[in-house]
């Protein structure tokens, strides 16, 4: 089964389903369905492109780490309309033939100047300090590029803070820390946070948080932000906010996940909230859950509604 799921024609394929969906919901308008495709899609390649990965070529993985740039940069012109291009969707369908050509001896040029497209959007972002960022050697540009590509997985994909609509309410989530009883033996850990409807399906984005870096005893610590991307008053009767562990196991060479958590909308309320820990798999339907484990151990979150 392991070698059936590793199969680099069969990954390549499924990348392709979800890059066409993506583009689809993006040409019709939906630009939630579309960014949450694309984010998908792009964590999914950014784990390809670590060097724990060995399915793919050095050279492979550098055109994988252009797709998740294009992917990133897509997603924030969706994000922020009329204020950051970022990458138009006519662009970003070029790359689909960049994708297919990935196991194939042909030589071409990446359809995209993904470093121009970059530094474009960088200098429209709404985030970019007032001074700037520091010159680069042209030479050193696409290194370094691709170096925070290879380090994309331990920053995480959280996303900005939405802007605020009137008379509706918004929620952060501080991550502050986990208990788990061998906290320190966990490899990049990290948390996904998602919102989900009743029937498990996803009312936004998911997001996932840079790996903590801080570990001890029976704590693993993040003291991170998470915004949720929707007012509380426009998602669906029934929604939970979902927080999954994660970790990579080098031995399998796979992210997986240790244990998860919810929250349900009468838990929403200001100030600090304690939750329980549940077994894996994760059921989003919340409909048969376990412990994880009968000691006092929890998720810490303080929330903050504005």
């Amino acid at each position: 089964m392991d070698e059936i799921i590793r199969d680099p024609e069969k990954i390549v394929t499924a990348w392709l389903k979800s890059f066409k969906k993506g583009t689809d919901f993006d040409q019709w308008g939906q630009p939630v369905e579309a960014i949450d495709c694309y984010q998908r899609l792009s964590k999914i390649l950014k784990e390809e492109v670590s060097p724990y990965t060995a399915c793919f070529s050095d050279d492979q993985k550098k055109i994988l780490a252009k797709v998740s740039t294009c992917l990133d940069l897509r997603n924030q012109a969706l994000q922020h309309p009329g204020t950051v291009d970022g990458i138009s969707l006519e662009n970003l369908k070029k790359i689909e033939i960049s994708l297919k050509n990935l196991l194939s001896s042909k030589s071409t040029d990446f359809p995209v100047d993904v470093i121009a497209a970059q530094a474009h959007a960088d200098a429209q972002s709404p985030r970019r300090s007032e001074d700037g960022n520091p010159s680069v050697d042209e030479g050193e540009e696409e290194d370094q590029a691709l170096d925070g590509l290879l380090n994309a997985k331990v920053q995480g994909s959280l996303l900005p803070k939405p802007r605020p609509v009137e008379g509706q309410t918004l929620l952060t989530v501080r991550i502050e820390k986990i208990g788990l009883k061998d906290a320190v033996t966990y490899i990049d850990p990290f948390l996904t946070v998602s919102v989900k409807n009743s029937a498990g399906v996803d009312l936004t984005p998911s997001q996932d948080t840079s790996v903590s870096l801080r570990k001890e005893e029976t704590y693993v610590h993040f003291g991170i932000d998470v915004y949720i991307q929707s007012t509380l008053e426009t998602l669906q009767k029934g929604f939970a906010i979902f927080f999954e562990f994660k970790h990579y196991k080098p031995k399998k060479k796979i992210t997986s996940t240790k244990c998860w958590a919810f929250l349900e909308k009468d838990e929403i309320k200001d100030g600090v909230a304690v939750i329980e820990l549940y077994k894996k798999p994760t059921d989003f339907r919340r409909k048969s859950i376990s412990l994880l484990t009968v000691k006092p151990l929890y998720l810490h979150l303080k929330l903050s509604l504005n």
